[in-house]
């Protein structure tokens, strides 16, 4: 940046900015949950106040300029007041092209609002500390480089009990075919009746399932013409997010969730993406020793906070605490007039 200009920030709706998308659509380091079209289905069907921003590089007489950071958020209630962050993903850090790091972060700094940035090491996003921003670790994400033939994955990088978990459900008759939401929602459904979480409503899917047409994929897991697991994938772009699994717990030994994975990685392969990436788990737990099994790099989850001080608000530790008890109540929490009100209340 030039010292006779300075970085404004405009409040935009990305979905009515092209601006927004084409700024996405370039970055390397975009996700499907930086798109207009994710931003405005969250907006659609939680009626959370967007607080999206660009910044761009203009003087004070021209705010027109060269884009150089899109920044999603929407204000989220919580049970100590608001903050602003994009909720029901991973990934809300700013995108941030060849401006300082440092400027930008300062830029989207307010004393009387809580911002919570969700990032991870491969964002390319630095300077949080520099900027006085609090970090609290939130678990990491495993993501696999696709670097090879789906052959090769398959011999040697996945572990020998993926091959043999895949072989067990092809032994007992598992098969995996393209699904619709109606199809995979009751499993969905059930998947969060069992953790006792509560759940998206089925509009939601549907909704993004519109948004985003062919680059949504929901793959599901049939034994003897019983829908036992399911998963729903993003293929945005050169990444195949699996955003969504579910299954029923009475046909694990049927091993179907190795064979939904196995198949989205081929699925990857063939339309020559880059990365499949498996989402957040807790490391030590047996989501996230399930995911390692198909090889892919661990990275660490951070979400930074400003004010420093508010850093407490992004914590999931309670989430955690709670997991102990909320399958004995799980029948209120998923409860469908309970379940998307109390999803709406949780910014995971």
């Amino acid at each position: 940046m030039s010292e006779t200009n300075t970085l404004t920030l405009q409040a935009v709706c990305p979905i009515d900015t092209p601006e927004w998308n084409t700024f996405v659509e370039a970055h390397p380091d975009a996700t499907v949950f930086h798109t207009a079209e994710w931003l405005h289905t969250i907006e659609t069907i939680f009626e959370y106040e967007p607080r999206h921003v660009l910044l761009t590089e203009g003087d004070t007489d021209n705010e027109d300029g060269t884009v150089h950071a899109a920044v999603p958020g929407f204000v989220v209630s919580e049970g100590f007041g608001q903050s602003v962050l994009n909720p029901f993903c991973e990934y809300g850090f700013p995108l941030i092209d060849d401006a300082v790091d440092v400027a930008v972060l300062s830029t989207l700094q307010d004393a009387d609002e809580t911002r919570i940035i969700k990032d991870t090491g491969w964002s390319g996003v630095c300077g949080y500390n520099a900027a006085g921003y609090g970090g609290v670790p939130t678990g990491s994400s495993i993501r696999l480089s696709l670097d090879r033939p789906f052959d090769e994955l398959w011999e040697s990088v996945f572990e020998k009990d993926v091959r043999r978990c895949v072989r067990t459900a092809r032994d007992h008759g598992v098969s995996v075919i393209d699904g619709s939401v109606d199809a995979f929602y009751p499993l969905y459904l059930e998947t969060m009746q069992r953790l006792g979480s509560p759940q998206f409503p089925k509009q939601f899917f549907a909704s993004l399932a519109d948004a985003f047409g062919e680059s949504v994929a929901i793959l599901l897991a049939q034994h003897d013409e019983d829908t036992i697991a399911g998963v729903f994938l993003f293929e945005w772009d050169d990444t195949t997010i699996v955003w969504t699994p579910a299954s029923k717990r009475t046909h694990w030994d049927h091993r179907p969730n190795h064979l939904l994975y196995v198949e989205a990685i081929k699925r990857a392969c063939v339309a020559s993406r880059s990365v499949v990436d498996f989402g957040r788990s807790r490391r030590g737990s047996s989501v996230h020793r399930f995911k390692a099994q198909f090889g892919g790099f661990d990275y660490p989850l951070t979400s930074f906070v400003t004010p420093p001080h508010r850093a407490g608000r992004a914590s999931l530790d309670g989430y955690g605490r709670l997991s102990t008890i909320t399958p004995y109540i799980a029948p209120l929490i998923t409860h469908p007039s309970v379940g998307p009100t109390l999803k709406k209340l949780i910014h995971e």
